[in-house]
């Protein structure tokens, strides 16, 4: 038997792992491509509920959906990512002719929009009284008490697959692009490179990262409601990507486990329920405070983003061969 503090600890990084995939999605949307999104939950819902009606079972006697195939996990995960691409797509398609603060604004309303279908779409979702008897990976084939450490592991591979799949992406042609379009697209645009199709494609990579992390966490908490899926959500990760640093997928990783952690630690202590209430809304202000402090000491994140260097002799290229090299990237030569 685990100890309370050892099984607490495996808890609070199983979380932070899902935080730290839903922060890589973000992170090569907006640190990346520069596509800065409010609406990053939806990808995360969708990802979720696919994974959910995808592997459960049909409803009990309680339970009012119409829909669960009892597939594999396999096939939930692989629904899951699916399901974050296709939500992407589809406000991408709607709202990315939009720039900026309009941008934002719209993927805000979209979140709430698919917020709401999952709270009043009861034959697909269960409404409020939500999904429950989620599926979780090799569980039959560990003991209760161990099996918490082994759902960790399994997270992490994850986790590690995917930042490994997205640091060659963003190393390779499509990736310089999408910085070449975050740095000025309107230059990006006249080097012949086509902004809409390129942030398009970003978003659905995003979607799919962060529909796999909505299958995790279903993994980590076998039930599923809509009002997990606020814009909290969204908000937690961009704290966690402006903390570990924007534009960096270490520095996104790094943030998520900082910030999940130091939010848990206050509930190692045994407090009275009045005591609770005021330390549970002193966790917001703590993350408050360190970021902050992190915007005040180190604007650029813990682990802020390289800078590409140039030698000197790439310093005295004419001036008109940088246009040139960026056609190059936008071709994906």
């Amino acid at each position: 038997m685990m100890p309370g503090f050892v099984l607490f600890l495996i808890s609070s990084l199983t979380l932070a792992t899902v935080y730290a995939l839903v922060a890589l999605a973000l992170n090569f949307e907006a640190g990346v491509d520069g596509l800065w999104d409010l609406g990053v939950v939806s990808f995360f819902a969708a990802g979720a509920y696919a994974y959910a009606i995808l592997t459960v079972g049909p409803p009990d006697q309680m339970q009012v959906y119409r829909l669960g195939f009892g597939l594999p996990l396999w096939i939930g995960v692989i629904g899951a990512a699916g399901a974050g691409t296709l939500v992407a797509y589809l406000i991408g398609r709607a709202s990315l002719h939009l720039k900026h603060v309009y941008y934002l604004i719209t993927t805000f309303a979209f979140a709430e929009v698919i917020r709401e279908v999952l709270t009043n779409e009861r034959w697909l979702t269960n409404g409020t009284a939500g999904m429950y008897r989620m599926a979780q990976p090799f569980k039959s084939s560990f003991e209760t008490n161990l099996y918490p450490l082994v759902l960790l592991l399994v997270m992490v591979a994850i986790l590690v697959v995917v930042f490994i799949a997205l640091n060659r992406v963003t190393k390779r042609p499509f990736g310089r692009a999408l910085n070449a379009l975050r740095e000025n697209e309107d230059l990006a645009a006249t080097a012949g490179m086509a902004p809409y199709r390129y942030h398009l494609r970003s978003a659905m990579i995003a979607g799919a990262v962060a529909g796999i992390a909505g299958a995790c966490y279903v993994w980590f908490n076998t039930v599923i409601v809509p009002q997990q899926f606020t814009s909290s959500i969204t908000f937690v990760a961009w704290t966690v990507i402006v903390v570990g640093g924007l534009g960096n997928n270490r520095g996104a990783v790094l943030g998520a486990f900082l910030l999940i952690l130091t939010e848990d630690v206050l509930r190692l202590f045994d407090l009275s329920s009045t005591v609770a209430v005021r330390v549970a809304s002193a966790r917001v202000a703590v993350i408050g405070l360190i970021l902050m402090a992190v915007l005040r000491w180190r604007p650029r994140g813990v682990l802020p983003e390289k800078r590409p260097r140039f030698s000197r002799s790439e310093a005295l290229v004419p001036a008109e061969a940088p246009a040139q090299g960026l056609q190059q990237v936008g071709s994906g030569e």
